[in-house]
Protein backbone atom coordinates (compact mmCIF):
# COMPACT_ATOMS: atom_id res chain seq x y z
CA UNK A 1 0.00 0.00 0.00
CA UNK A 2 1.15 3.53 -0.68
CA UNK A 3 2.73 5.29 2.28
CA UNK A 4 0.17 7.04 4.52
CA UNK A 5 1.97 10.39 4.32
CA UNK A 6 2.18 10.13 0.53
CA UNK A 7 -1.57 9.53 0.28
CA UNK A 8 -2.23 12.53 2.50
CA UNK A 9 0.03 14.68 0.30
CA UNK A 10 -1.69 13.50 -2.90
CA UNK A 11 -5.17 14.28 -1.55
CA UNK A 12 -4.13 17.65 -0.14
CA UNK A 13 -2.31 18.67 -3.32
CA UNK A 14 -5.08 17.51 -5.63
CA UNK A 15 -7.65 19.44 -3.61
CA UNK A 16 -5.49 22.58 -3.81
CA UNK A 17 -5.18 21.99 -7.57
CA UNK A 18 -8.97 21.92 -7.83
CA UNK A 19 -9.21 25.24 -6.04
CA UNK A 20 -6.65 26.78 -8.39
CA UNK A 21 -8.53 25.39 -11.38
CA UNK A 22 -11.65 27.12 -10.11
CA UNK A 23 -9.85 30.46 -10.14
CA UNK A 24 -8.49 29.84 -13.65
CA UNK A 25 -11.92 28.75 -14.85
CA UNK A 26 -13.60 31.88 -13.53
CA UNK A 27 -10.88 34.08 -15.05
CA UNK A 28 -11.10 32.37 -18.43
CA UNK A 29 -14.84 33.03 -18.61
CA UNK A 30 -14.28 36.76 -18.16
CA UNK A 31 -11.49 36.77 -20.73
CA UNK A 32 -13.67 34.92 -23.19
CA UNK A 33 -16.46 37.44 -22.81
CA UNK A 34 -14.01 40.32 -23.09
CA UNK A 35 -12.61 38.92 -26.34
CA UNK A 36 -15.96 38.48 -28.08
CA UNK A 37 -15.54 39.10 -31.79
CA UNK A 38 -11.85 38.17 -31.87
CA UNK A 39 -11.66 34.76 -33.57
CA UNK A 40 -8.09 34.02 -32.50
CA UNK A 41 -8.78 34.94 -28.86
CA UNK A 42 -11.92 32.81 -28.87
CA UNK A 43 -9.94 29.85 -30.21
CA UNK A 44 -7.35 30.16 -27.46
CA UNK A 45 -10.12 30.53 -24.86
CA UNK A 46 -11.67 27.30 -26.10
CA UNK A 47 -8.29 25.58 -25.82
CA UNK A 48 -8.05 26.81 -22.23
CA UNK A 49 -11.49 25.45 -21.43
CA UNK A 50 -10.56 22.04 -22.85
CA UNK A 51 -7.31 22.01 -20.86
CA UNK A 52 -9.21 22.94 -17.69
CA UNK A 53 -11.66 20.09 -18.21
CA UNK A 54 -8.79 17.65 -18.69
CA UNK A 55 -6.88 18.94 -15.64
CA UNK A 56 -10.02 18.67 -13.50
CA UNK A 57 -10.51 15.07 -14.63
CA UNK A 58 -6.89 14.20 -13.85
CA UNK A 59 -7.03 15.71 -10.36
CA UNK A 60 -10.19 13.77 -9.59
CA UNK A 61 -8.53 10.59 -10.84
CA UNK A 62 -5.61 11.23 -8.47
CA UNK A 63 -7.97 11.64 -5.54
CA UNK A 64 -9.97 8.54 -6.46
CA UNK A 65 -6.81 6.43 -6.60
CA UNK A 66 -5.59 7.80 -3.28
CA UNK A 67 -8.98 7.06 -1.72
CA UNK A 68 -8.98 3.50 -3.10
CA UNK A 69 -5.47 2.94 -1.75
CA UNK A 70 -6.71 3.96 1.70
CA UNK A 71 -9.20 1.11 1.67
CA UNK A 72 -6.41 -1.49 1.63
CA UNK A 73 -5.42 -2.95 5.04
CA UNK A 74 -3.88 -0.04 6.98
CA UNK A 75 -0.29 -0.13 8.17
CA UNK A 76 -0.68 2.80 10.54
CA UNK A 77 -0.60 2.21 14.26
CA UNK A 78 -3.86 1.16 15.83
CA UNK A 79 -6.08 4.08 16.74
CA UNK A 80 -4.43 6.47 14.25
CA UNK A 81 -6.92 8.83 12.66
CA UNK A 82 -6.89 11.50 9.98
CA UNK A 83 -7.72 12.00 6.33
CA UNK A 84 -4.82 9.89 5.15
CA UNK A 85 -4.75 7.40 8.02
CA UNK A 86 -7.00 4.52 8.95
CA UNK A 87 -10.60 5.24 8.11
CA UNK A 88 -12.30 6.94 11.02
CA UNK A 89 -15.99 6.66 11.94
CA UNK A 90 -18.40 9.46 11.24
CA UNK A 91 -18.28 12.24 13.82
CA UNK A 92 -20.42 11.87 16.88
CA UNK A 93 -22.60 14.87 17.72
CA UNK A 94 -20.86 17.18 20.14
CA UNK A 95 -17.43 15.69 19.44
CA UNK A 96 -15.84 19.06 18.84
CA UNK A 97 -16.31 21.71 21.51
CA UNK A 98 -15.91 25.34 20.56
CA UNK A 99 -12.91 27.05 22.15
CA UNK A 100 -13.82 30.01 24.33
CA UNK A 101 -13.41 33.44 22.75
CA UNK A 102 -11.63 32.07 19.69
CA UNK A 103 -10.74 34.97 17.35
CA UNK A 104 -12.67 35.11 14.10
CA UNK A 105 -11.96 36.80 10.77
CA UNK A 106 -14.69 37.86 8.39
CA UNK A 107 -14.78 39.59 5.00
CA UNK A 108 -14.87 43.33 5.63
CA UNK A 109 -17.76 45.66 4.90
CA UNK A 110 -18.56 49.16 6.02
CA UNK A 111 -21.60 48.31 8.10
CA UNK A 112 -21.46 45.94 11.06
CA UNK A 113 -24.36 43.65 11.79
CA UNK A 114 -25.52 41.92 14.94
CA UNK A 115 -23.02 40.84 17.60
CA UNK A 116 -20.00 42.46 15.93
CA UNK A 117 -20.24 40.27 12.81
CA UNK A 118 -19.50 42.10 9.60
CA UNK A 119 -21.58 41.23 6.56
CA UNK A 120 -20.59 41.82 2.97
CA UNK A 121 -23.35 43.61 1.02
CA UNK A 122 -25.40 44.09 4.24
CA UNK A 123 -28.23 45.89 2.46
CA UNK A 124 -28.62 43.28 -0.27
CA UNK A 125 -32.21 42.19 -0.95
CA UNK A 126 -31.49 38.45 -0.94
CA UNK A 127 -30.69 35.85 1.71
CA UNK A 128 -27.63 35.78 3.98
CA UNK A 129 -25.15 33.08 2.91
CA UNK A 130 -22.38 31.68 5.13
CA UNK A 131 -19.35 30.54 3.08
CA UNK A 132 -16.99 28.16 4.90
CA UNK A 133 -13.73 27.62 2.99
CA UNK A 134 -10.05 27.82 3.97
CA UNK A 135 -8.96 28.99 0.48
CA UNK A 136 -9.10 32.79 0.33
CA UNK A 137 -9.33 33.08 -3.45
CA UNK A 138 -12.18 30.56 -3.65
CA UNK A 139 -14.03 32.44 -0.92
CA UNK A 140 -13.51 35.79 -2.65
CA UNK A 141 -14.77 34.45 -5.99
CA UNK A 142 -17.90 32.95 -4.44
CA UNK A 143 -18.44 36.08 -2.39
CA UNK A 144 -18.22 38.32 -5.46
CA UNK A 145 -20.59 36.14 -7.50
CA UNK A 146 -23.19 36.03 -4.72
CA UNK A 147 -23.05 39.70 -3.74
CA UNK A 148 -23.33 40.73 -7.41
CA UNK A 149 -26.65 38.86 -7.41
CA UNK A 150 -27.90 40.66 -4.29
CA UNK A 151 -27.05 38.07 -1.64
CA UNK A 152 -25.54 39.05 1.70
CA UNK A 153 -22.44 37.09 2.70
CA UNK A 154 -20.42 36.18 5.78
CA UNK A 155 -17.32 33.97 5.58
CA UNK A 156 -15.34 31.59 7.79
CA UNK A 157 -11.92 30.04 7.15
CA UNK A 158 -12.36 27.02 9.42
CA UNK A 159 -14.94 24.95 11.20
CA UNK A 160 -14.58 26.58 14.62
CA UNK A 161 -15.17 30.04 13.17
CA UNK A 162 -18.12 28.75 11.15
CA UNK A 163 -19.78 27.26 14.24
CA UNK A 164 -19.26 30.44 16.20
CA UNK A 165 -20.76 32.49 13.35
CA UNK A 166 -23.72 30.17 12.97
CA UNK A 167 -24.51 30.36 16.68
CA UNK A 168 -24.65 34.13 16.41
CA UNK A 169 -26.57 34.39 13.12
CA UNK A 170 -28.53 31.16 12.75
CA UNK A 171 -31.86 33.01 12.68
CA UNK A 172 -30.61 35.09 9.75
CA UNK A 173 -28.51 32.63 7.71
CA UNK A 174 -30.43 31.23 4.76
CA UNK A 175 -27.80 28.76 3.56
CA UNK A 176 -24.32 27.45 4.42
CA UNK A 177 -21.87 26.68 1.60
CA UNK A 178 -19.42 24.27 3.22
CA UNK A 179 -16.05 23.10 1.88
CA UNK A 180 -15.22 19.46 2.59
CA UNK A 181 -11.42 19.53 2.91
CA UNK A 182 -10.31 21.86 5.70
CA UNK A 183 -7.73 21.65 8.50
CA UNK A 184 -8.68 20.24 11.93
CA UNK A 185 -12.37 19.67 11.08
CA UNK A 186 -13.46 18.45 7.67
CA UNK A 187 -16.84 19.20 6.13
CA UNK A 188 -18.62 16.16 7.57
CA UNK A 189 -17.47 17.07 11.08
CA UNK A 190 -18.56 20.70 10.72
CA UNK A 191 -21.89 19.52 9.31
CA UNK A 192 -22.40 17.23 12.32
CA UNK A 193 -21.71 20.08 14.74
CA UNK A 194 -24.00 22.47 12.85
CA UNK A 195 -26.80 19.93 13.18
CA UNK A 196 -26.29 19.92 16.94
CA UNK A 197 -27.08 23.65 16.89
CA UNK A 198 -29.94 23.33 14.40
CA UNK A 199 -31.06 19.86 13.18
CA UNK A 200 -32.53 21.47 10.06
CA UNK A 201 -29.48 23.54 9.15
CA UNK A 202 -29.50 24.23 5.36
CA UNK A 203 -26.10 23.19 3.98
CA UNK A 204 -24.70 22.76 0.48
CA UNK A 205 -21.34 20.98 0.25
CA UNK A 206 -18.71 22.40 -2.10
CA UNK A 207 -15.49 20.52 -2.83
CA UNK A 208 -13.12 19.21 -5.46
CA UNK A 209 -13.25 15.82 -3.78
CA UNK A 210 -15.48 14.16 -1.24
CA UNK A 211 -15.38 10.59 -0.01
CA UNK A 212 -18.55 9.00 -1.34
CA UNK A 213 -19.46 7.26 1.91
CA UNK A 214 -19.30 10.53 3.83
CA UNK A 215 -21.26 12.35 1.13
CA UNK A 216 -24.01 9.72 1.31
CA UNK A 217 -24.01 10.00 5.11
CA UNK A 218 -24.46 13.78 4.89
CA UNK A 219 -27.19 13.54 2.23
CA UNK A 220 -29.08 11.08 4.41
CA UNK A 221 -29.01 13.64 7.22
CA UNK A 222 -30.34 16.59 5.30
CA UNK A 223 -27.53 17.93 3.11
CA UNK A 224 -29.24 20.18 0.54
CA UNK A 225 -26.87 19.64 -2.37
CA UNK A 226 -23.33 19.34 -3.67
CA UNK A 227 -21.33 21.75 -5.85
CA UNK A 228 -18.22 20.08 -7.35
CA UNK A 229 -15.15 22.30 -7.71
CA UNK A 230 -14.12 24.00 -9.86
CA UNK A 231 -17.62 25.40 -10.33
CA UNK A 232 -18.81 28.10 -12.71
CA UNK A 233 -20.71 31.21 -11.71
CA UNK A 234 -23.86 29.73 -13.24
CA UNK A 235 -23.55 26.43 -11.34
CA UNK A 236 -22.98 28.20 -8.04
CA UNK A 237 -25.96 30.51 -8.45
CA UNK A 238 -28.21 27.69 -9.67
CA UNK A 239 -27.39 25.38 -6.75
CA UNK A 240 -27.77 28.18 -4.20
CA UNK A 241 -31.12 29.29 -5.60
CA UNK A 242 -32.38 25.71 -5.95
CA UNK A 243 -31.48 24.91 -2.34
CA UNK A 244 -33.05 28.12 -0.99
CA UNK A 245 -36.26 27.64 -2.97
CA UNK A 246 -36.51 24.02 -1.80
CA UNK A 247 -36.22 25.16 1.82
CA UNK A 248 -39.04 27.68 1.36
CA UNK A 249 -41.31 25.15 -0.26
Amino acid sequence: MADIDELQWVKSTANELNNLLQVISETSQYLQRACTGNADAQRYAEMMRNALDRATHLSKTMLDRASNARREPPTAAAGQTGVAGAARPFPAPGQFALPEQKPTHFAASENARSRDVKIVNPDGPRELILIVDDEDFVTLLAQRVLTDEGYRVVTAKDGFTALDLFKKLQDQIGLVILDFTMPIMDGSEVFSELRMINPHVPVVLSSGFTEQDKLKWMLARGLRGFIPKPYTQQKLLLQVRTALDAIKS
